[in-house]
């Protein structure tokens, strides 16, 4: 087996982990994986793709390879492009299953991602799922601000920065807050009035002393 022959066997082999990994972290996040821990999940995902796909593979190499189809052509090309779009997509979709399943905290996908995947506190708390958070924060300068953190009508959609990334929060919807006592500023009918002009917020959280998180 020449050299070249041997690259492209390695790089079919973790392909399914390779398309399984990207779909994951397309949907759940990276969390900042290197390199090196990237080709270890693609390794041990894919080892898991061709254990559970085991038999149908040796039925193909029998009837494709062993048997001289392939190599008399005797295959339709719409079969083969079937075959390879199969290799693909089978781990795609999984990855994308699984990456939602995690966001959305399916009971059974912690026995595949583990029950604390999140690295920091601060990357559990802005991926809770459905949730709506008024966040005050206590600025290192002295004042107080807060926001609204999900999903609000007429207001953009709120944003934390992931592990590794520099801890910034977009809050999509600003609203009153006494600066010096923290205090709401409420209508009659007792609900947190939004910032004139309905204004966002951008904090980067080296500029926080503390956040005091509300679930709504």
């Amino acid at each position: 087996m020449t050299t070249f022959q041997a690259v492209a066997v390695t790089l079919l082999a973790v392909l399914p982990g390779a398309s399984y990994t990207f779909a994951f972290e397309r949907v759940a996040g990276a969390y900042g994986a290197s390199l090196s821990d990237r080709l270890i999940r693609f390794a041990a995902a894919s080892a898991v793709f061709h254990a559970l796909f085991s038999g149908p593979e040796l039925l193909l190499y029998r009837g494709l390879v062993v048997s001289g189809r392939l190599e008399r052509a005797e295959i339709a090309a719409w079969q083969f492009e079937l075959l390879a779009l199969a290799y693909v997509l089978l781990p795609t979709a999984a990855g994308s299953v699984v990456g939602h399943g995690r966001n959305k905290r399916w009971p059974w996908v912690t026995w595949l991602t583990g029950t604390s995947p999140e690295p920091r506190a601060w990357d559990y708390l802005w991926t809770q799922p459905g949730k709506t958070m008024v966040v005050r924060l206590r600025l290192k300068s002295g004042p107080l601000v807060a926001g609204f953190f999900g999903k609000v009508e007429g207001a953009p959609a709120s944003y934390a920065a992931g592990y590794p990334e520099a801890q910034d929060l977009f809050l999509g919807l600003q609203v009153k807050v006494d600066a010096v006592n923290g205090e709401f500023v409420k209508d009659d009918e007792g609900r947190i009035q939004p910032v004139e002009g309905r204004t966002s917020l951008l904090v980067r959280w080296e500029e926080v002393e503390y956040a005091d998180v509300l679930e709504v």
